[in-house]
């Protein structure tokens, strides 16, 4: 997507959820996704201009430090208040996530069963086991 950074058009690649995050953010401080990330790249520059040169400033984009801030800036808003209403902490960290999967009798009632998938767990699975079936498909 096509973004002004202090008056220049430039180009970001974001996923779908981060462009979502960076326009909550953007709304919540009052400001356009395009003021945002003109402030962003300015701390950006900033911070470099303060090291001074060297082999500890490894160039970064733009793309990376706008990820790092939207990561940055909802840690520093995260709460175990906020985590217990988000239903964190239960042993299935996708809950409420892109990646949370449809309770198992949602995918029997698929149509041909076309939804339901590897990692879906049998009903006797217990709390934590999405996880470790998760951890063991990645390491295979």
């Amino acid at each position: 997507m096509n973004i002004m950074i202090a008056g220049r058009r430039t180009s970001m690649r974001l996923e779908p959820t981060m462009w979502d995050a960076l326009e909550d953010i953007a709304r919540r401080e009052g400001l356009t996704v395009n003021g945002l990330c003109t402030l962003i790249k300015d701390r950006l520059d900033e911070q470099v201009r303060r090291r001074g040169p060297g082999a500890d400033n490894a160039e970064v984009t733009l793309t990376s430090a706008v990820r790092v801030f939207i990561a940055a800036y909802f840690r520093r808003a995260c709460t175990e208040d906020g985590h217990v209403q988000a239903g964190h902490g239960g042993g299935d960290p996708f809950v409420g996530t892109p990646f949370d999967l449809p309770p198992l009798d949602e995918l029997d009632r698929t149509e041909s069963g076309a939804g339901t998938t590897a990692s879906a767990l049998p009903p006797t699975a217990k709390p934590g086991a999405a996880v470790e079936g998760l951890r063991s498909a990645l390491e295979a």
